[in-house]
């Protein structure tokens, strides 16, 4: 079980995160955010998701096989952007209560000290050795920043799709060799002929929230799968 502690340069002064010991990197997809698919889309297929609840989300895919992720090398990742939820590591946010119920939570950095990556021997300094805030810390930030904002950008964007039915969906086949075959299936992406034919005040109201170049972002990223086989195809020639 998670215990989340809320970190300081003083008691974690010697705190270091050990970045090669993570097992949620050998995944074949992760849930990624709308505050970062305009980063994403340039690295990684994106599709949408519907789990057993109707819940949308939506989904970076790293991998053709089960625990699988084709952009992770001997040097940890190969590609420009990292989904944040993989990039902040067995950190999270959490909020301190307020005086007021009216007031605004400030959000603090936790992280799990039960974690195997948290040590103070070996890894990334978390905290300079005067105080300062280590540019590892620094990244995380970045990363949970974007997760925070993201589930807030990420009901305007679901809703607005939704409310115009442009979500289609779509069965990818990909043929690997004479014997090997991926499917994925309860996936969707953009219609893309409904999104062409939406009148103008609905154009509008994506373009006032900004997400109208988003979907053409996911859209684009459907490129990515060829990365993908490129990918596969190259490592099973090493074996």
């Amino acid at each position: 079980m998670n215990k989340a502690t809320v970190i300081n340069n003083v008691d974690h002064k010697n705190l270091k995160v050990d970045t090669r010991l993570n097992p949620n990197l050998k995944v074949n997809r992760s849930v990624v955010y709308t505050t970062e698919i305009g980063e994403l889309h340039k690295e990684f297929p994106l599709i949408f998701f519907k789990d057993p609840d109707g819940k949308t989300q939506l989904h970076a895919i790293l991998g053709l096989a089960k625990d699988e992720n084709l952009f992770i090398g001997d040097n940890g990742w190969t590609t420009r952007f990292v989904p944040a939820l993989l990039a902040r590591g067995p950190f999270s946010l959490g909020y301190k209560k307020s005086v007021k119920e009216s007031d605004q939570q400030d959000p603090v950095i936790c992280i799990d000290m039960e974690d195997p990556r948290v040590n103070i021997e070996a890894g990334e300094d978390v905290f300079l050795p005067f105080g300062g805030e280590a540019p590892y810390l620094n990244y995380v930030k970045k990363a949970l920043q974007t997760i925070d904002s993201g589930i807030h950008f990420d009901k305007t964007l679901f809703t607005l799709i939704e409310s115009m039915d442009l979500l289609e969906p779509v069965a990818i086949n990909i043929k690997l060799s004479n014997v090997e075959e991926v499917n994925f299936s309860d996936y969707y992406t953009v219609d893309q002929e409904k999104l062409s034919n939406l009148d103008s005040e609905n154009l509008a109201k994506l373009n006032q929230f900004g997400v109208l170049s988003l979907l053409y972002f996911v859209l684009s990223s459907m490129g990515n799968f060829q990365t993908l086989i490129e990918l596969k195809n190259a490592k099973s020639a090493m074996y």
